[in-house]
């Protein structure tokens, strides 16, 4: 499945170490030296901007998707390709579904877990089928990693659902893991 458009989830924080703003930089840079266009939650701070300005310093394309509320405290990036301004967080989530080949979380917080697993159950439930992978900077995502595995050996989750994610451990690891991802068919029931 070729990727035109990857929705990357990812942080606003300002207060996190430098690898972490790094790696979103060249992570922006990479999709865009591949001819990906990122949608993203349209921020210009923390990873959201390092993200972002990765891209369009190398030329990308990059499409924020943005809520009314965040645009009024002006959170917005001002200088990407093209900043959507949605009613609220429901309608953000369900644009990046409709814009998007496959789901990319970097480190973050709440909301980034939430667009995560999101992502995840859509995929379980068969509204998408595209790839969704964890950049595990500096083992960030690990506990959520044992976490989705241990819902597995509990039972809440199949063995089959391993196959929803992947995890690359650097940005150079991201593209070629997103497209060695098999197609995924839902079973749902």
């Amino acid at each position: 499945m070729p990727l035109t458009k990857v929705a990357v989830y990812c942080a606003s924080s300002e207060r996190i170490h430098t690898d972490y703003f790094a790696a979103a930089r060249q992570t922006g840079a990479l999709f865009a030296q591949a001819g990906v266009e990122i949608v993203y939650g349209g921020g210009g701070n923390g990873l959201m901007g390092a993200l972002a300005d990765g891209a369009m310093a190398a030329g990308g394309r990059v499409t924020g998707v943005i809520p009314e509320f965040m645009v009024e405290v002006e959170w917005g990036h001002a200088a990407i390709s093209e900043l959507r301004v949605v009613p609220d967080m429901h309608t953000r989530t369900r644009t990046f579904l409709e814009l998007a080949d496959a789901f990319v979380a970097l480190p973050g917080g709440c909301g980034t877990f939430e667009e995560l697993f999101q992502a995840l159950t859509w995929k379980r439930l068969g509204l998408h089928n595209g790839p969704v992978a964890l950049l595990n900077t500096r083992a960030y995502f690990d506990p959520c990693i044992r976490l989705l595995e241990q819902s597995i050996e509990e039972g809440f989750m199949e063995d089959h659902h391993q196959a929803m994610w992947c995890v690359a451990d650097t940005p150079d690891e991201l593209l070629p893991a997103l497209r060695r991802m098999p197609t995924w068919r839902a079973q749902v029931g």
